[in-house]
């Protein structure tokens, strides 16, 4: 943005260019001849020649307006310049006494400050002389007081107690010392006590554990706390009790000797936590003795070491059934640790503590359950692989074919005991889903495939995977319900998500009974639709032979109709009602309409026929005797063929009835009923 430094006076609205261009910031004589090139050079000079009188005359009227100010301003600043040479030399002097002050100012200041910091070192140094009197006396107090101990068997809590307040006194009053002085008596002396007092405090509190004495555990644990020796107090139960009791516990020895392996062995680490380590616990966990962790840092530490170091064949995932008892009795034994822990903080912490997360990530979980896919994947896989012959059907639990008893099978075995861990639920879930998807994959193979054990009814193959289809899917929705009811905590919040995936892929399976049904209509449209050729043959049985008027329906048509009633009759009770319904439905309108199409030809060749014997009659022009004759012998040979097809055809949708079709669903059977009545002369009563 230009911002305009004047307000000019306005030109003649005539002129070529614009008058604020000349006030702005930017103005460049070569952009302003750039704007303007459309303008010629002598027009421009002529309107900047008309707006310079302008401004001249602006000018001017400028001057006259303030003419008296610019007299008056002359007139009053005459003798200025006496009255400020007149203040300039007092306000020199004055501004030279400032200066002095200032520098005096600044002096007194730096000497009040060595002052004060010479004040500060004294009084430090001062107090550090105190303090170091006072140390020294403390020391001699303190070793008075462990002297006085007379022996580890034999410990006065109340010395403990009174040498715990004085070195923590001690240590207080050596930060006060300077170093110079502290380094006369040397700090090696107060360590030395600071290692006695920890050691005669070690003997009583070992000696407290003895005694189970819950007030005397309390009272040591206090002078511990006094001494802000939290660390050593665990270290101590650590190694002293803790190691001592489970070393000869947590050892491959023991694994291979006791008859209950694993189980047994952390039946006796809890049976010693209970025993020992509960009494701490409950101390620790009210007022009487805050700030201790002897579970998680004493307890769990010692026992998670002991169990990876000592026993590391436990997470061995090489045999998967011995793993998982491992793995079970591992969860069972820490699940029972939490219950022991009991408040709920006190889980949390424990499961996130550092050895936890390091002992959960030593079970190889991830291998356990590649073991395991390969176990039940690979069996799907290797029956799913095998060729399409009669050895696959074998009924067992409802099923019929041998991949849907082995898929429904492996479905079990991942969520059975033995196999199923629910730290590792996703991973057997997906395989769940994994074992469907390879159904509908083996489903599609069948539909597809071309050869066939000849030994096997295509029909009876087809009606098979459809009723397996609809068993496993019924089976799938219970087993929805069985899978949220294993799934973890943390899963079972997001359980209506996980039964719908698990229920859409079933649909997957389920989508591909309509293709069953497809093949399995189209495999007895096969044994049918030859026998629609036959009606081509109708006028042969008619023409020149004299035969009386039909009254029954051929062959063919019973022909056309017994694959669809041995279908019915043989398989009504492996397909639901709906279902076998639909595939003859199907069925009868695939045939019908090339029924209907045969049936159009045949029509359509008698009445060219007829037409050209009836040509014929009239290019003889034969007698009306003749022709009276002719009428006397009742229906002609093609009224016969059309009284068939109409026979055939009644039969035909009446047999479709009793089926269980309705005439209405069959593609084209009421057109194809009409098209015989209106091409038959003569009615026959239904």
């Amino acid at each position: 943005m230009h911002n305009d430094l004047f307000n000019l006076p306005a030109g003649p609205p005539e002129l070529c260019f614009d008058k604020n261009e000349f006030v702005k910031t930017t103005f460049s004589v070569d952009e302003f001849l750039h704007k303007n090139r459309n303008t010629g050079l002598e027009a421009l000079r002529d309107d900047l020649g008309i707006y310079l009188k302008v401004l001249r005359s602006a000018m001017i009227e400028l001057i006259n307006q303030d003419y008296a100010d610019f007299v008056n301003l002359s007139s009053n600043l005459n003798g200025l310049n006496q009255s400020i040479d007149g203040i300039q030399i007092p306000l020199g002097q004055l501004k030279e006494e400032i200066i002095v002050v200032k520098m005096t100012l600044a002096d007194t200041m730096n000497e009040l400050q060595n002052a004060l910091t010479e004040k500060k070192i004294l009084r430090n140094y001062l107090k550090s002389v105190q303090s170091v009197g006072k140390v020294r006396n403390l020391i001699g107090n303190l070793e008075n007081l462990l002297e006085n101990q007379i022996s580890l068997t034999n410990l006065n809590p109340t010395l403990l107690e009174r040498a715990a307040f004085c070195y923590v006194q001690l240590v207080y009053d050596l930060q006060f010392c300077d170093k110079l002085i502290e380094s006369k008596f040397g700090s090696s002396k107060v360590e030395q006590l600071h290692r006695k007092l920890l050691n005669w405090l070690e003997a009583h509190f070992l000696q407290c554990l003895n005694t189970t004495n819950p007030d005397q555990i309390e009272r040591c644990l206090h002078i511990y706390a006094t001494l802000s020796e939290y660390e050593a107090v665990e270290a101590i139960y650590r190694q002293k009790v803790v190691s001592k009791h489970l070393q000869s516990i947590i050892t491959e020895k023991s694994l291979q000797n006791s008859p209950r392996g694993l189980s047994r062995i952390y039946e006796q680490i809890l049976a010693f936590a209970r025993s020992d380590l509960e009494q701490l616990m409950s101390l620790t966990r009210t007022n009487r003795a805050k700030g201790f962790d002897f579970f998680l840092n004493s307890f769990w530490c010692e026992t998670e070491q002991r169990l990876e170091t000592h026993m590391s064949s436990i997470f061995a995932p090489g045999n998967p059934d011995l793993f998982y008892r491992k793995y079970n009795d591992t969860v069972d034994f820490l699940d029972r640790l939490e219950k022991l822990v009991g408040d709920s903080n006190e889980v949390t912490k424990f499961r996130m503590h550092g050895q936890y997360k390091q002992f959960q990530l030593r079970w190889n979980l991830p291998v356990y359950f590649q073991i395991r896919f390969q176990e039940i994947g690979g069996k799907l896989e290797s029956v799913c692989s095998n060729s399409v012959t009669k050895s696959l059907v074998k009924p067992q639990n409802g099923f019929r074919l041998f991949p849907f008893i082995t898929g429904f099978q492996c479905i079990q075995s991942c969520w059975s005991e033995g196999i199923y861990i629910k730290q590792i639920f996703i991973r057997f879930y997906k395989l769940t889903l994994q074992i469907i998807s390879r159904l509908s994959v083996w489903v599609d193979e069948c539909i597809e495939i071309k050869d066939i054990d000849p030994e096997m009814n295509r029909i009876e193959f087809y009606v098979s995977i459809h009723s397996d289809i609809d068993r496993m899917t019924n089976l799938l929705v219970e087993q929805a319900k069985t899978i949220i009811q294993l799934a973890p905590a943390e899963v079972t919040e997001h359980a209506t998500t996980l039964q719908q995936n698990f229920l859409d892929s079933s649909k997957l399976l389920n989508e591909r009974r309509d293709k069953i049904a497809n093949r399995i209509v189209q495999e007895i449209a096969g044994r049918s639709v030859s026998n629609i050729k036959q009606v081509n043959d109708i006028p042969r049985l008619y023409r020149k032979t004299n035969r009386d008027i039909p009254s029954k329906p051929c062959g063919y048509v019973d022909q056309m109709l017994d694959p669809s009633r041995q279908f019915k009759q043989q398989y009504s009770g492996d397909v639901d009602d709906e279902t076998c319904r639909q595939i003859c439905r199907n069925l009868f309108s695939t045939l019908n309409v090339q029924y209907y199409s045969s049936v159009v030809d045949v029509l359509t060749s008698v009445q060219k026929t007829e037409e050209s014997l009836r040509r014929l009659k009239n290019l003889r022009e034969k007698s009306t005797l003749n022709t009276s004759a002719n009428d006397r012998q009742g229906l002609s040979d093609d009224d016969k063929i059309r009284l068939q097809l109409q026979v055939d055809i009644i039969y035909w949708a009446t047999e479709i009835e009793k089926i269980g079709v309705a005439i209405s669903d069959v593609d084209k059977l009421d057109e194809l009923k009409a098209l015989v009545e209106e091409s038959t002369k003569i009615r026959i009563a239904k």
